[in-house]
């Protein structure tokens, strides 16, 4: 898979995960090694404090009309909020959530892979009374990847995330559907042209350079790898097969089966 082009200054990963929103990026010039980062991602954790930290909590607040005051328009204001249905994302939608659960839409992952709803609807928060604003499964994970965004360009000015390499994790088990509304999702944030890589893989290929010279070593009396990634969310399965090089080199590794879909994770 390539990731790079010749205008990116970095290659960035964005893991949208079910219960934090993680971006790590790379030189992609300068340095032959380049070091791994990851970005503090700015955000409110109460109505007085932003903080910056490496997590951002996958959730969004909808708020009443002027319940967070003017508190909710920074650093940024969420995409598609409003005055009249302002919303927060991150930490303090978290613990404003843990008071009112029926105004915080959660696991928006895990809705927009559910096929039996419509994922471009306004639905969440499910089951919410009829005064709090909706939005979709869809928008939500936009406003995501559009707070990610403006995070990125607060700390690289110079370098805006659409003109990097950006590679965007979904889990294995995603269906074609769901694989199109994240490209979608990162469409709507101003990140048209991201490239998808299942987490699974993600993971796999981390290992791989972890052992560096050892590889070979390590795989050698194995025929088969299991990957098992255990989310916040979900849990994803993959299977991949051990080939013996012909020339002695380095195996060969084919990825040859997917778990289903598994709504059992880490919360």
């Amino acid at each position: 898979m390539t990731v790079s082009s010749s205008s990116s200054a970095f290659v960035v990963g964005i893991d949208l995960g079910t219960s934090h929103t993680v971006v790590a990026s790379a030189a992609l010039h300068g340095e032959k090694q380049a070091a791994i980062t990851l970005l503090d991602i700015a955000q409110r954790s109460t109505a007085a404090e932003l903080v910056s930290q490496p997590l951002l909590p996958s959730v969004r607040y909808q708020a009443a009309q002027g319940e967070l005051g003017e508190a909710w328009k920074q650093p940024w204001p969420p995409q598609g909020a409003a005055p009249e249905a302002p919303a927060v994302i991150g930490r303090w939608a978290r613990d404003l959530g843990v008071a009112v659960p029926g105004r915080l839409v959660a696991s928006a992952k895990s809705w927009l892979s559910h096929t039996g709803v419509d994922r471009t609807a306004a639905i969440l928060p499910w089951g919410a009374s009829d005064d709090v604003a909706k939005v979709s499964p869809l928008a939500a994970s936009a406003s995501y990847l559009a707070h990610v965004k403006a995070a990125w360009g607060q700390a690289h000015p110079t370098a805006p995330l659409h003109d990097q390499s950006v590679v965007l994790t979904v889990p294995a088990s995603f269906d074609a559907g769901a694989r199109a509304l994240t490209l979608e999702a990162a469409q709507l944030a101003g990140l048209p042209g991201v490239q998808l890589l299942e987490e699974p893989k993600a993971a796999f290929h981390d290992w791989l350079l972890l052992q560096g010279d050892a590889l070979a070593e390590q795989l050698a009396q194995s025929r088969l790898v299991l990957v098992v990634d255990v989310g916040g969310g979900t849990t994803d399965l993959t299977l991949i097969r051990v080939e013996a090089a012909a020339d002695g080199g380095l195996p060969v590794l084919t990825r040859t089966a997917v778990g289903e879909h598994l709504m059992l994770g880490g919360d």
